[in-house]
């Protein structure tokens, strides 16, 4: 007795009907894992060797800092600082600025011009 298989067509529409679903699922959990952001600044270090980038994050009313580096030669981005909130200012009249020291080896976080963290490069 020979058996006879059946052809599975390449695009099932069933099957198409899963993946979208479960593409649109994925999609909805990242935005909802994701808080809003903003790009407060990106300076590269007076020697060129390292760029600094700062980046605002909302997970609650209060923002959040990330402070980020890289290395001219690299393309990774490190996590230098994760400050939850600043609450000795107000988040409505902060200035927030990163400042690099003249030999580059420093790296200031500033808010209203006042240095309240620095990192120091080996």
């Amino acid at each position: 007795m020979k058996r006879v298989y059946k052809k599975k067509a390449l695009f099932d529409s069933k099957r198409l009907g899963v993946g979208i679903f479960t593409l649109y699922i994925l999609f909805v959990a990242f935005k909802i894992l994701t808080p809003p952001s903003e790009e407060v600044a990106i300076i590269a270090a007076p020697d060129g060797t390292k760029t600094a980038r700062l980046r605002k994050f909302y997970y609650t009313a209060q923002p959040s800092y990330k402070i980020y580096y890289h290395e001219a030669d690299k393309r990774l981005w490190l996590n230098l600082l994760y400050l939850p909130s600043y609450t000795n200012v107000p988040h409505q009249t902060a200035t927030e600025a990163l400042e690099w020291s003249p030999d580059s080896e420093t790296l200031f976080f500033k808010i209203n011009g006042n240095t309240i963290w620095h990192h120091a490069f080996e």
